[in-house]
């Protein structure tokens, strides 16, 4: 009898804690923002305009939203953090490096910046394209 009540609760354990690792699975990404939707402003001030600028995808876990890093050349720690106003399914990975055309500009949303040398803009992307 004990033995038969032992393996209800083990067994019931076992499917508990399968659901709850499924349901957390399904959950990944949910929050995200969609950055497909153009979040730039009609018009703006353009700050800096970039052009065949060399980046490294990122995500900004407390924003949830794709960015941009740009090293600047010639620092040892200047970056640019730049947050798309948009940007397609097919660049939203985490450390892929792609070459990128905009203008970037100030967005009072944005984080501050949280290293010494980094600036933080918005980025209305005229071109964006995936290289090695």
């Amino acid at each position: 009898m004990k033995s038969k009540i032992l393996k209800q609760v083990s067994i019931f354990l076992y499917l508990f804690s399968l659901c709850t690792i499924l349901l957390g699975l399904g959950c990944d990404g949910e929050n995200t923002k969609d950055t497909t939707e153009n979040l730039c402003p009609k018009s703006y001030e353009t700050i800096k305009s970039i052009k065949n600028e060399i980046g490294i995808m990122g995500f900004d876990s407390t924003n949830n939203e794709y960015v941009i890093n740009i090293h600047k050349e010639g620092t040892i720690d200047e970056i640019i953090t730049a947050y798309p106003c948009k940007l397609s399914e097919e660049f939203k990975k985490i450390g892929l490096k792609v070459i990128v055309e905009g203008n970037l500009f100030i967005d009072a949303n944005l984080p501050a910046p949280s290293l010494g040398g980094q600036e933080i803009f918005r980025v209305d992307i005229k071109a964006i394209s995936i290289t090695n």
